[in-house]
């Protein structure tokens, strides 16, 4: 089965990831040792032949560069096997043991050694990096460490596997990122037809327990496309027995099997879980296998780990105010229904209680003074000593009196006093211990839409809930209200004990008011507030937002840099003047370029001043047409195919490439994406169009330049520069009877069709960040 059969899963990720997993554990033996035979002689056969020739394989010499360069720096540089050689258990936690499994998958680890730390290490190193999820930010410097910075990348994996966190000084204050949330999703949410096709269902499912048959694979077809999660979770809910609304019960029941039952001068006691509890339990745990086979066929479960690591670098804030979990919590006073007013109004409400109580104090002194002047005057005209000595004792009980209220009085001022500060000083201390406590951190499962090739999709960023430990693998990642709720209660529970108020106002003042937090905080109306606070910020919710991520700010947080980098700036007008701009840029080095909507790497050395060649002339007429519109039709889902052709049939006859590329975009559905992009991509493979007289003679040609005889096997009625292409290779492959090769035939192909017109020549300027694709400039045929 091949990759090839299904579109679901990147072939080239499939390819770059089994690659380096297999030189990997070649290379370093079970004593955990690098084999320097191996080594010499994998770097001598890939130098010699570096190129493999085949359908769509056109990419793979970008793979074998990366891995030819890898095993010379391993061969030259001793430091880096040094720095490998630096892995040894432990490891800081059971991630890192799980991801270290999936990183040497199909290997089967009993139990984790030093050998394998070393395997997964080169293994990430060696998988050449391609970006699978809206992280563009983070990978296009990624890809650099990884291609350009060796010891630092290795560096970077031994603090990530040996600490559990990767630490950098930002602006004099130590920042620590912890390992990723989780690997990705990778393909799991793409919806695809032919999974039944699929190698990586095929392997997940068996791993899941699922024996794959004939008749489950006519099961999937007859299921239709969907994405390879929900398949999993269908078919192997329905080999457990279970139903949706056994899910849904357990669920409900779980939440009430937490509380723990309790007997009057007992132990206590928990209720066992029922057998169909037990088939839940079953079916998660199944389906989960399923999800990170399915992960580890075309990703490098450690490097994708860095990778998202470094991407929370991209969003790191300097200020809890920027915090989303401080615009949905609404810490100012004046945020309708957050913690802000909810604070002062409760130390605003002591504080009127307190100030009542003065006055009520002072009116009382008031009177206890004249009271005690009263006595005075009685007493200077007091007849005798019986009533002075009366006169006396009343006087000596009221000033007792006036001065136990002033002494309660000067209390309650400075009760009072200490209420004024009290405020501020509660929410500088939360918004301390909440960072200490809270982290947002990057979360490849998060995505504002599907991503697409150029318009790169955003990033997610999501809270966790540290629990105030230092083991990032016990953090709670905080994905829906409940979560967030508890994770606030017990936050607000938990650092009652660390904060300080004036020994004026006690322990009993904190206590009270935590308490009142926590019964304010579980009402549904400070949850609506929180939404509406965070919606009113454009984020998705109190505990996760979406962002492009900042370039910028991961760099310096990355390189603990605070001079600004060295930047270069245009928003051009058109084609030809970025074109210009471009041209202009010192060429020598790697740069990392970005736009509003995505980050990349701009190799300025692939820029030429020889970008447009003639292609040679082509007949406009019916039957090329029809060829062109049927080669397009089959690259869009059945039912549109034969709608397509018909309104393509509908409108008037073209004369001219840029009429007939029009009519092209016309006849496409109205709501597909991309429509121009789809046209043009089917054009650039199909313009010239020959037909097979002059392919052969065309054939003819290009084998001259190529040094090689014609070959006139041509049997198809139509030839576009892609069928002429794969033809060639196809000859090349047969007469050579070697998959392999020291000479990279695609590009001599490509370069000998472009001298003779029959290609157009592409303008290259910088590697998309996705698998074989490259940015670049075309003249349009």
């Amino acid at each position: 089965m091949l990759m090839e059969e299904s579109p679901l899963q990147d072939s080239f990720r499939f390819r770059a990831r089994f690659l380096g997993l297999k030189i990997a554990i070649a290379l370093i033996d079970e004593t955990g040792e690098l084999d320097q035979e191996k080594l010499l002689s994998l770097h001598r056969l890939i130098q010699e032949e570096p190129f493999l020739i085949g359908p769509k394989r056109e990419g793979d010499a970008l793979l074998y560069g990366h891995l030819q360069r890898c095993l010379k720096a391993l061969l030259e540089d001793e430091r880096i096997w040094k720095s490998i050689r630096k892995f040894f258990l432990p490891l800081c936690h059971r991630k890192a043991e799980i991801v270290i499994r999936e990183t040497l998958f199909p290997s089967v680890i009993v139990k984790i050694e030093a050998v394998h730390i070393r395997r997964a290490a080169l293994c990430a190193w060696l998988t050449f990096l391609r970006q699978a999820t809206g992280s563009c930010f983070a990978t296009a410097p990624a890809l650099l460490i990884q291609q350009q910075h060796p010891l630092r990348f290795f560096s970077d994996l031994h603090d990530l596997l040996d600490t559990g966190q990767i630490k950098r000084v930002v602006m004099g204050k130590e920042y620590s990122i912890p390992f990723g949330l989780n690997p990705g999703v990778g393909d799991l949410l793409r919806k695809a037809p032919f999974l039944e096709n699929s190698l990586g269902i095929a392997a997940s499912l068996k791993e899941a327990g699922l024996f794959w048959s004939p008749a489950l694979q006519q099961n999937i077809r007859e299921m239709g496309p969907q994405s390879p999660k929900t398949l999993f979770q269908k078919l192997l809910l329905d080999d457990e027995g279970l139903t949706e609304e056994d899910l849904q019960e357990e669920e409900y029941l779980a939440k009430m099997r937490m509380t723990p039952l309790l007997i009057s001068q007992s132990p206590v006691y928990y209720q066992a879980p029922s057998p169909r509890a037990k088939k839940v339990v079953d079916w998660s745990q199944r389906v989960e296998k399923a999800c990170q086979v399915f992960r580890a066929i075309t990703d490098c479960a450690l490097l994708r780990t860095w990778e998202y690591t470094l991407a929370s670098f991209a969003d790191l804030k300097t200020e809890f105010t920027r915090w989303n979990l401080y615009i949905s919590l609404g810490m100012h006073p004046e945020e309708k229904g957050g913690i802000g007013e909810f604070l002062y109004r409760e130390i605003d409400g002591e504080l009127q209680n307190t100030n009542q109580k003065i006055e009520a104090l002072s009116r009382e002194m008031e009177a206890c003074q004249g009271s005690l002047q009263a006595l005075e005057v009685m007493f200077q005209g007091a007849m005798g000593a019986t009533q002075r000595n009366q006169i006396k004792s009343e006087w000596m009980t009221q000033s007792l009196a006036v001065e136990s209220l002033g002494k309660f009085r000067g209390e309650l001022v400075s009760r009072g006093e200490a209420l004024t500060r009290v405020f501020s000083s509660l929410i500088e201390q939360y918004d301390q211990k909440m960072q200490e406590y809270f982290q947002e951190l990057f979360d490849p499962a998060i995505s504002a839409e599907e991503a697409e090739i150029i318009d790169d999709s955003a990033a997610g960023f999501r809270l966790v809930y540290k629990h105030g430990r230092k083991d990032a693998s016990q953090w709670t990642a905080i994905e829906n209200a409940d979560q967030y709720i508890d994770s606030l209660r017990d936050f607000f529970s938990t650092v009652e004990r660390d904060l300080e108020v004036p020994e004026v106002l006690g322990r009993e003042f904190l206590t009270g008011l935590s308490t009142r937090m926590i019964q304010f905080i579980q009402k549904p109306a400070f949850l609506t507030s929180s939404f509406e606070r965070a919606k009113a910020k454009q984020r998705r919710s109190p505990w996760d937002y979406v962002s492009g991520g900042t370039l910028q700010i991961l760099l310096a947080s990355y390189s603990n840099r605070q001079r600004p980098f060295t930047e270069a700036k245009i928003c051009p007008g058109s084609s030809a003047e970025l074109l210009d701009f471009l041209q202009k840029v010192k060429k020598g080095r790697a740069l990392l370029m970005h736009s509003p909507t995505h980050a990349f790497i701009l190799y300025p050395d692939l820029l030429t001043d020889n970008l447009h060649k003639n292609l040679r002339k082509m007949e406009w007429d019916a039957f090329s047409q029809e060829h062109i519109v049927h080669t397009l039709s089959h690259r869009m889902i059945e039912e549109h195919k034969a709608l397509f052709i018909h309104r393509f049939r509908q409108l008037p006859a073209a004369q001219t490439s840029l009429e007939f590329r029009l009519n092209l975009i016309h006849a496409l559905d109205p709501t597909m994406k991309h429509k121009e992009t789809v046209v043009d991509s089917c054009l650039y493979e199909q313009i010239p169009l020959l037909p097979r007289e002059k392919a052969q003679e065309a054939i003819y040609q290009i084998c001259e330049v190529l040094g090689g005889s014609g070959w006139s096997d041509l049997v198809e009625e139509w030839y576009g520069p892609l069928d002429l292409y794969n033809a060639l290779k196809y000859a090349i492959l047969h007469s050579s009877k070697n998959a392999f090769s020291h000479e990279d035939w695609d590009m001599k192909i490509a370069k000998a069709m472009r001298d003779l017109g029959y290609l157009p020549t592409p303008y290259l300027f910088g590697d998309t960040n996705w698998s074989s694709w490259f940015f670049g400039f075309l003249h349009h045929p």
